[in-house]
């Protein structure tokens, strides 16, 4: 167990609250998720008053939104007690960041208040309008992210959550307005439907405290899901240009999702990524050749995305030579089937991938957003290593043969 690893969590009032005890640290950090993102645009929203699909990049709308909120004067408020403050969208949830060295109080009862109130007005959503269809056409120049929404839009189709950015597109944002902005605000920003996570030198009954009396007065709502997103195919590569000499390319596979949680839902995704880091990893035969020949001009990204709505593996670079890229990767896979694997590079991935998961204890920000992440499918961050030292070398070419070995 490292130092300060313990998670503490507890549900006060609806809120489910999650406490890491770190002695020592001077920041404390703040992160606060509503679990509501890009995956749950086209969704229908179920109300009385209300059946009708919800507008890619709502989510993300609803999060500047919340910056802009007359009621709370966010960046001056924060500011001037020495906190900074910031905010994310991505496909499963919506986040709202704050660092701070002092008054943690006031900071946890600040970011409470944000989240509970907004000020949606017809003329407040014609001028959001404005900013983000900038940011929509300034995305759109971004080659890798137009390839990427691309690859994904071939794997779960093109009606999916993840058929467009978390941004939305022009049409849809020209689609929104004040009454659905405030149905899904309504629904969507519940207690129930928010995880708080405070690292730091605590005291976590202190916590408590603070953000029970903060939600005295909180009301109950129904917590509401939508089903997982089901892949149309198994396997996708997208090729888009940047210049005449240069292409992105990404090549994707999905797996329908079955169990996330547990072990069971750590194991198999664990599975995969040591699976993936054996085929394609910095120690890889298949990154050697790759450097040998310059078919890339930087390093390759390669990770595999997992939530309770979707998962997917994606291997991403810059290359001036696409198809000989491609035909790497196919002789890789065909390599691996044909002598599968030994047990030097079962080990050295395997050890790789549980030096990545030591470093996020050093990193508050990439620690919260790996607790976060593994509690919204039900896990305890802390159990994480013990699962991966437990996995074995037959379990990992199986979980490559059920994922990408076709």
């Amino acid at each position: 167990m490292f130092t300060g690893s313990f998670i503490e969590e507890k549900k006060i009032n609806g809120l489910d609250t999650l406490l890491v005890n770190k002695k020592g640290f001077l920041e404390n950090y703040i992160l606060l998720s509503i679990d509501f993102g890009g995956v749950d645009s086209n969704s229908i929203y179920h109300e009385k008053e209300c059946n009708s699909k919800i507008p890619y990049g709502t989510a993300h709308f609803l999060e500047h939104l919340i910056f802009q909120n007359n009621q709370f004067d966010v960046l001056h408020r924060f500011g001037n007690i020495g906190s900074s403050i910031n905010a994310s969208t991505n496909f499963e949830y919506t986040s709202f960041v704050i660092s701070c060295t002092e008054q943690l109080e006031l900071n946890i009862q600040m970011i409470l208040k944000l989240v509970q109130s907004i000020s949606i007005t017809n003329d407040i959503v014609e001028k959001e309008k404005k900013i983000i269809k900038q940011e929509i056409l300034q995305t759109q120049s971004n080659k890798k992210a137009k390839c990427f929404t691309n690859l994904l839009s071939d794997l779960y189709g093109d009606e999916s959550g993840v058929a467009q950015p978390i941004v939305g597109n022009l049409a849809s944002i020209d689609s929104m307005d004040s009454d659905i902005l405030e149905k899904c605000f309504q629904k969507f920003y519940s207690i129930e439907n928010m995880k708080i996570i405070i690292i730091g030198d605590i005291i976590p009954e202190e916590i408590y405290t603070i953000i029970g009396d903060e939600l005295a007065s909180s009301t109950s709502k129904d917590k509401n899901r939508y089903l997982p997103l089901l892949p149309v195919k198994r396997e996708s590569i997208n090729i888009e240009p940047i210049n005449t000499n240069q292409s992105v390319l990404l090549f994707g596979n999905t797996i329908a999702n079955e169990s996330v949680a547990s072990d069971t839902g750590i194991r198999k995704e664990f599975i995969i990524r040591i699976g993936l880091e054996i085929l394609f990893g910095r120690t890889s035969d298949f990154q050697q050749k790759i450097s040998n020949h310059s078919l890339v001009d930087r390093d390759i990204d390669l990770k595999y995305e997992i939530s309770n709505s979707y998962s997917f593996s994606l291997l991403s670079a810059i290359t001036t030579k696409p198809c000989e890229l491609m035909e790497e990767i196919r002789l890789t896979k065909n390599n691996i089937q044909t002598r599968s694997i030994d047990d030097y590079e079962f080990l050295i991935s395997k050890r790789r991938i549980i030096g990545m998961i030591i470093d996020v204890y050093d990193n508050p920000t990439k620690l919260a957003n790996s607790i976060l992440h593994y509690s919204i499918r039900g896990i305890n961050f802390c159990d994480v290593i013990n699962v991966i030292n437990k996995i074995t070398k037959k379990e990992v070419i199986d979980g490559l043969y059920s994922h990408i070995l076709i």
